[in-house]
């Protein structure tokens, strides 16, 4: 008797399973990284002497390594596959992450954050590309469970950052020995990357969203920036507007992660009961109401625990709109899928950066409470788009 058919099959499986835990692991580590970073950044703007507009322009220079990198590594994958690159991006980016939080001068934390972001926006583009690469190899979706690895990074990295913060491990050191665990965890999870076929050269990269795809991309832009938002103003508005202590601030972005976290892991049943455009509708109300209580609330802990309301919110949004796009007649799937992303990813690293100017003019509550008018245009936008496929009224 021949098995060979049995084996094979055998083999695809192991290979996928393996390459799963692998690419789990590196969006583990993605988001780890925002995690990390976002409980750090009252103690580094304060060790450091730098106003919120400063704190802004720093993070616009993070946001230019990011877009910068993407390009770079799209044609990095059209050369060498997603492999070598997502193997290389982990570690880099592991031993990049303390760089700002260390920082002991404005140049070096401007040099820090821009390497931050460019080797942040690289692995982003590779691990999605190893991503689809395991869905496409496996046969199911799989791509939700991915982010939700994300989500559990960031709120792992936010935890641990608290933890350290609180027994007085915040200056960078504490991160430091962190990232080394997680830059071993990374190089075991390396080996069991899906090796990557390159694709068919002359492919499109990029497209101008149509206009049947630009609703979703504005609706993926404004939740994109709401999440930016809360990742990297979540706990500076804790300290300074509601005189929350550094740990007791990192809380507000701890239950955002966690939140959203829980929710993108049983997200895909939740969309098929309700469907898209009240999963989009609601989610964006449920944000509004979750910065409602973020700016009233007069205690700390209570207004911290009002980002985690943000976080259930905007969980299963842009999965819905990435769905959406891939479903848009005479628009190909992929394109569709790649401008909502261009335009969803554009919101969550530029608007942040414009935040901390609008704070500096205006101060951090005004800030926050044009986040919350975001979330209720992206309700409201919400309400008049057509998601293709789906509920349609």
């Amino acid at each position: 008797m021949d098995t060979r058919p049995d084996r094979t099959s055998d083999d695809r499986a192991a290979l996928a399973f393996r390459a799963r835990v692998a690419v789990s692991i590196a969006f583990l580590l993605l988001g780890a990284g925002p995690g990390l970073w976002a409980v750090h950044i009252p103690i580094v703007q304060e060790r450091l002497g730098i106003s919120p507009g400063v704190l802004g322009l720093a993070l616009l220079v993070m946001a230019g390594g990011a877009v910068l990198s993407m390009p770079i590594m799209g044609w990095a994958v059209g050369h060498v596959g997603s492999r070598i690159p997502t193997a290389i991006g982990m570690m880099l980016y592991m031993a990049t992450i303390p760089l700002p939080i260390l920082a002991g001068s404005v140049p070096f934390f401007f040099v820090a954050l821009f390497l931050f972001g460019l080797l942040m926006g690289g692995l982003d583009v590779v691990g999605n590309v190893q991503a689809a690469e395991v869905e496409a190899l496996r046969g199911k979706p799989t791509m939700s469970s991915f982010h939700a690895f994300y989500s559990i990074g960031g709120l792992g990295g936010a935890l641990v950052g608290a933890l350290l913060i609180a027994n007085g491990w915040g200056d960078g050191r504490g991160a430091a020995g962190v990232c080394v665990i997680l830059l071993a965890l990374g190089a075991m999870a390396a080996g069991n990357l899906l090796p990557s076929e390159r694709p068919i050269e002359g492919a499109p990269r990029f497209a101008l969203p149509n206009r049947a795809v630009l609703g979703l991309g504005i609706l993926a832009f404004l939740c994109f920036a709401i999440e930016g938002a809360v990742t990297d103003w979540s706990a500076l508005f804790l300290t300074d507007a509601k005189a929350a202590t550094p740990a007791t601030a990192a809380y507000g972005y701890a239950a955002y992660a966690f939140a959203m976290a829980g929710f993108r892991l049983f997200g895909d049943p939740i969309v098929v009961r309700l469907g898209a455009k009240p999963i989009t509708v609601g989610g964006s109300l449920l944000c509004v109401v979750g910065l409602g209580i973020a700016l009233a609330a007069p205690w700390p802990l209570v207004s911290a625990l009002g980002f985690g309301f943000v976080g259930l919110g905007a969980a299963n949004i842009v999965p819905v709109l990435f769905s959406a796009a891939a479903r848009t007649p005479d628009v190909d799937a992929g394109v569709g899928v790649s401008a909502v992303a261009t335009l969803g990813y554009s919101g969550f690293l530029v608007f942040p950066p414009i935040l901390g100017f609008a704070a500096d003019l205006f101060g951090l509550s005004t800030a926050m409470g044009i986040v919350l008018v975001m979330s209720a245009a992206m309700a409201w936008l919400g309400a008049r788009q057509r998601f293709p496929g789906a509920d349609q009224q």
